[in-house]
């Protein structure tokens, strides 16, 4: 697992894939898995692994529902493989759960129900 961030530290992310797939298949502390699944994940996204990315994205959210941060980065996925509404629509549920913006607070019930479907008019 370490030997996998150095490499993306420096610079290096297909050298990193090899190692993270590796460590995924010993054994790992909770948080062990939750940074090898995320960093895979997030690798692939930066190497334009689209496809493959999305899938550890998915099973990292599946396995830690509750690790908001990895959100961001499945919605930039979601943006590259050109799943725009359904990225734009993570990201403005992520923004009224997370913020502390008594602007946004104020807004949001409209803002939710805009994330449902942003194609939607009345």
């Amino acid at each position: 697992m370490q030997i996998a961030w150095s490499y993306d530290n420096e610079g290096k992310e297909k050298e990193a894939i090899t190692h993270y797939l590796s460590s995924l298949s010993g054994i790992l502390s909770s948080t062990e898995r939750f940074d090898a699944l995320f960093g895979l994940a997030s690798t692939y996204r930066s190497l334009g692994m689209y496809a493959e990315a999305l899938s550890y994205f998915e099973q990292t959210l599946n396995e830690y529902p509750s690790s908001i941060e990895v959100q961001p980065f499945h919605a930039m996925c979601l943006y590259n493989l050109g799943r725009h509404k359904e990225a734009t629509s993570l990201l403005l549920e992520l923004l009224i759960s997370t913020t502390n913006s008594e602007a946004i607070k104020t807004y949001q019930r409209a803002i939710s129900l805009y994330a449902q479907d942003l194609d939607k008019t009345w």
